[in-house]
């Protein structure tokens, strides 16, 4: 009998183990999500003589990323520590805030707005370098140079929807930064946080479930660099915003969680933002992972070189549509500077947002 009983125990071990591989194979398909966590799928590796060092962790890797109901595990964990255990920290790329507020962690975000992880003397005195030698580059070339930081969601709306745990710095390393180059360099610098700030409570100026800025912060940074290149839009107060629910929802993927934040109420916030001289406005070509081409027919016949990020996507409608011709490539992996000769722009903007401000260690134009 206590064999019998051993046996029947194996056998549903076993099938406990092989039944979500076997239900996988048989209707994947159904399950089938897109990738979570903003992970990219892998393939098997294959095992030879050159990688047999690598392969287990390799195999483990691949495993992991494509376990049966990989997606609906994760989402159900996410789920249980947000709505059961009123988690905060869901994983280690997300906080969840208040009033439906989420928040990036993975990168320097949190660091940025707690202030410990400001420059050295040496990396600020480095950046210094390599930016007064890019402006020397570009002035050779009668082109404008100015440096655009977007500030993180976390340096608006952090000391309202951050878990309180989290205490503000005195000083965050973008505003060192941008003390630093303007004291000791001749670098125009916008780090528009202030104009932000002053209307963070006006509207929602960030997606709640994403990292980025929507329409409405777009329009308001925009306006800042414009005015530092000497062109006026109407202030805020004088737009209409007219609410949309889209969201890129990149903080709720990465729980693996935006169908549940789809059906969240409020639903989370953009806007279309009018009331300034579109211009004409033309999108020549437009992809985010390689270049963003306008033509306008803006009565400044300047053309902008704008070297950005996925921030520039934000508030592309109203810099593009203030100038003829824009040109913006996206620095991680597609700008060169060749592209600079091959424009011939009249004004060159860096944006990198507050997170990323490493990039500037390396960034650099010269001869």
């Amino acid at each position: 009998m206590k064999k019998c009983m051993a046996a029947a125990w194996l056998v549903c071990f076993a099938l406990l183990l092989l039944a979500p591989r076997v239900v996988w194979m048989a209707a994947g398909e159904r399950f089938a999500a897109q990738a979570t966590e903003n992970t990219i799928p892998t393939e098997a590796p294959e095992l030879t003589r050159e990688n047999y060092r690598d392969f287990a962790v390799a195999f483990e890797n691949y495993y992991n990323g494509n376990v049966p109901f990989r997606s609906q595990l994760i989402m159900l964990n996410s789920l249980m520590d947000l709505e059961i255990l009123k988690e905060k920290s869901i994983n280690d790329k997300v906080v969840v805030g208040s009033d439906n507020w989420l928040f990036y962690s993975a990168e320097s975000n949190i660091d940025d707005y707690k202030g410990t992880n400001l420059f050295t003397q040496e990396q600020l005195l480095q950046i210094g370098r390599n930016l007064e030698t890019s402006r020397a580059y570009l002035e050779n070339r009668d082109i404008e140079f100015v440096l655009f930081i977007p500030p993180n969601k976390e340096a608006v709306y952090g000391d309202s929807c951050l878990p309180s745990y989290y205490k503000k710095g005195e000083l965050s390393r973008a505003e060192q930064l941008t003390a630093y180059l303007r004291e000791n360099t001749s670098v125009r610098v916008v780090f528009p946080l202030e104009e932000m700030r002053a209307h963070r409570d006006d509207h929602s100026l960030y997606w709640h479930y994403d990292t980025h800025w929507n329409a409405a912060g777009g329009y308001i940074g925009g306006r800042a660099l414009l005015a530092e290149l000497g062109i006026e839009v109407p202030p805020p107060e004088e737009m209409t915003f007219t609410e949309d629910t889209y969201s890129g929802y990149d903080l709720a993927r990465m729980m693996n969680l935006q169908p549940y934040y789809e059906e969240k109420k409020p639903a989370d916030i953009n806007y279309f933002v009018s009331g300034y001289n579109g211009n004409n406005l033309q999108a020549v070509s437009v992809d985010d992972a390689t270049a963003l081409v306008y033509h306008s027919d803006a009565p400044d016949a300047r053309k902008l070189f704008m070297v950005r990020d996925s921030f520039a996507g934000g508030m592309a409608g109203v810099l593009a549509s203030s100038f003829r011709d824009t040109y913006m490539p996206h620095w991680n992996g597609f700008f060169q500077q060749s592209m600079i000769e091959e424009q011939d722009p009249d004004i060159f903007v860096l944006e990198v947002v507050e997170r990323r401000l490493d990039y500037l260690n390396t960034f650099c134009l010269s001869e």
